[in-house]
């Protein structure tokens, strides 16, 4: 595989703004400094040992970070879905489940009764994506 593409602050606030271009709701009340973690954290290395291996731990990261750290007044769980989204297809990826399948499982994440662990969600990510050419047509 080749090296792993990361997010930039500019693409998660972007996706906010994209979210609510589509779908309405509040675009002031960023946390930029929130974003930031949200930024680095998959990218974390101790002692040169990465914090989360795995192009998939990464995608888990960001959904499960961005969705549950309220970076946002509105709309954290669409961005933290945009967000992995695009980090997948930066890494030649995208999600396969369906519309209803990706808005039930953000809204298990958001949900502190339901909301799976890490280990799960990275699970579930690589179960519902498939390789992506960059050839192919956003849909």
């Amino acid at each position: 595989m080749n090296e792993i593409l990361y997010l930039d602050k500019e693409d998660i606030i972007e996706s906010h703004l994209a979210g609510f271009r589509q779908f309405g709701g509040k675009t002031y009340g960023i946390d930029e400094s929130c974003v930031e973690k949200r930024v680095i954290e998959p990218q974390t290395s101790y002692w040169g040992e990465e914090q989360y291996p795995g192009l998939f731990r990464k995608a888990a990261v960001y959904m499960y970070r961005i969705t549950i750290s309220h970076c946002f007044s509105d709309g954290n769980k669409r961005v933290a879905f945009l967000c992995t989204d695009l980090f997948l297809r930066y890494n030649q990826f995208k999600f396969s489940a369906t519309t209803d399948e990706l808005y039930d499982f953000c809204l298990r994440i958001a949900n502190h009764a339901t909301r799976p662990d890490l280990d799960i969600i990275e699970e579930w990510i690589r179960s519902n994506t498939v390789p992506f050419t960059l050839e192919e047509p956003y849909n």
